[in-house]
């Protein structure tokens, strides 16, 4: 069953619901399935075809959607790109996948055999006659290539057919368990899987997506009330906004359950957002986009196990290895390995054997060695501790530098990031904070939350501490930020970072050495 078949069935099967809201208005499944009708006419104009890679930068709106479930329709391959990404990343991408179709700045698409700009493109599908066409598409027929964010190196393409992309869907789903009735709020790039699957999983359900951008953070509370929306699908950014904007309006709402995956809010702005939204729950989920989810928390047992991500998805399996392979007992922090329906095809144009992360099995099938460290507990609860990249070894103890953070974060409205990376076993690290606190008083807290290993040579607090496009901290411009001497982020330091809302925090002291 291709990925199109999803929208189909909601599509005949709840024409007059609510399908999403975006900032031209709203539209029901029937009228977005009108979109998507001329997407597939424009797309088919275009001289596009079963296995074709489309590559488009354009921002998350109903044309994204069109034209992503057109594609699929067609039997062609949608490869999302985050419009902020520069020309010279954007070409890498079009040239890497070959794609016949980029919609994009020409100066960014000149590898592709048709370039296109995106509001022409939006103006040309909008008067293309409907197209109705549905190609054959097999199971194992590509629906995706999602370049990874390259923090390892330059972006590579994670290859997501329809076997897997559907099992993905539904396992989430099997999980979480989205509603009909559900609306789900999506401040989340559509670029980034993480958002993506949010439209996926709402066309699964039939349930309604609200798109929203960072331009609209301080109006977000009335955005929630005003459309009922139940399920809000978080980064610890949007989780501490959330929570200020709460705290000050006190409005009620319907939000019934939050939803987390990739750096997690800290446990203190967690116990105060689900405090100031009474009635909703917290899903702790971990994954990554070389096989998207691979476990999720029960809500449920968030009190009683904050620091878990939960129990592995149906149609999954995982372990964790040490350095030799072997299989590590309950308890023990290894490589986490993920096996099942839903581990992806692995990397565009790299031949398996170079692939790291990509390993054959016995069977034929493929699992995927995260390079990230966890632990399972004897009731089968992972524990993430940090990627390969993220451990570093001090006085003798191995860590994670999210460990450090997430200790930080501990500390009532504090906000952190590790940087720069220690250079060796005993060179020294700084902790960059985000908080109202004066530095002495999170180091007097951090002295109680950490041991002398893992404690921070200093403190630097920062007006606010830079975030990568998909929210999660940017320790590199962190690093830039503390190289150059800044107590605040500058215009001159180059960062694609998001951050809170000025308008809502703020700090202004200066460093303190623990």
């Amino acid at each position: 069953m291709p990925v199109s078949e999803l929208f189909a069935r909601a599509r005949a099967e709840r024409p007059g619901h609510l399908a999403l809201v975006d900032a031209a208005g709203s539209l029901t499944y029937a009228e977005l399935g009108a979109e998507t009708d001329r997407a597939a006419g424009w797309l088919r104009g275009q001289g596009v075809g079963a296995g074709d890679r489309v590559v488009y930068a354009g921002g998350g709106d109903r044309t994204f959607l069109a034209l992503l479930w057109a594609t699929f329709r067609i039997g062609a391959v949608f490869v999302p790109v985050h419009p902020d990404l520069t020309d010279h990343q954007i070409d890498h991408i079009v040239r890497d996948c070959t794609a016949a179709l980029a919609v994009c700045p020409p100066t960014a698409g000149g590898g592709a055999r048709t370039t296109v700009e995106v509001e022409r493109a939006v103006r040309e599908i909008e008067h293309t006659p409907a197209d109705r066409t549905t190609a054959e598409v097999a199971d194992d027929a590509v629906a995706l290539l999602i370049y990874t964010s390259g923090t390892t190196g330059r972006p590579k393409g994670v290859v997501c057919p329809h076997r897997q992309v559907l099992a993905a869907v539904r396992a989430v789903d099997a999980a979480l368990g989205y509603r009909g009735d559900d609306v789900v709020l999506c401040r989340l790039p559509l670029s980034f899987d993480y958002g993506l699957y949010q439209a996926l999983l709402c066309t699964l359900t039939g349930s309604a997506l609200v798109l929203t951008d960072r331009g609209g953070d301080l109006g977000l509370i009335r955005v929630i009330e005003r459309h009922g929306v139940t399920v809000v699908p978080l980064v610890p950014s949007l989780a501490q906004i959330l929570v200020l904007l709460q705290r000050k309006l006190r409005r009620a709402t319907r939000v019934r359950l939050f939803t987390n995956t990739g750096a997690r809010p800290s446990p203190a702005v967690m116990r105060e957002l689900l405090d100031v939204f009474p009635g909703s729950g917290f899903a702790s989920m971990y994954g990554m986009t070389e096989c998207k989810r691979i476990s999720v928390l029960d809500p449920a047992l968030y009190e009683r196990h904050p620091d878990s991500v939960g129990r592995a998805i149906p149609g999954v399996l995982v372990r964790t290895v040490g350095p030799d392979g072997r299989t590590l007992p309950p308890g023990e922090v290894g490589e986490i390995v993920v096996e099942g329906e839903t581990v992806m095809a692995g990397y565009w144009g790299i031949p398996l054997e170079r692939q790291s992360r990509y390993v054959r099995r016995a069977d034929g099938s493929l699992e995927l060695h995260t390079g990230d460290q966890g632990r399972l507990d004897a009731d089968g609860l992972l524990y993430f501790v940090g990627r390969d990249d993220d451990m570093i070894k001090r006085r003798g103890v191995r860590m994670g530098l999210s460990e450090i953070e997430l200790a930080a974060e501990r500390v009532p409205g504090v906000y952190a990031a590790v940087a720069p990376r220690p250079a060796g076993e005993d060179a020294p690290f700084l902790l960059a904070v985000q908080t109202d606190l004066d530095p002495h008083e999170v180091r007097t807290a951090l002295a109680r939350l950490l041991d002398p290993a893992r404690l921070p040579d200093a403190i630097v607090p920062l007006d606010t501490v830079p975030l990568t496009a998909n929210g999660k901290p940017d320790r590199a411009a962190v690093a830039l930020l503390l190289g150059a001497g800044a107590a605040a982020p500058s215009p001159a330091v180059p960062t694609a970072a998001t951050t809170v809302p000025a308008a809502l925090t703020g700090s202004s002291h200066g460093p303190v050495a623990v």
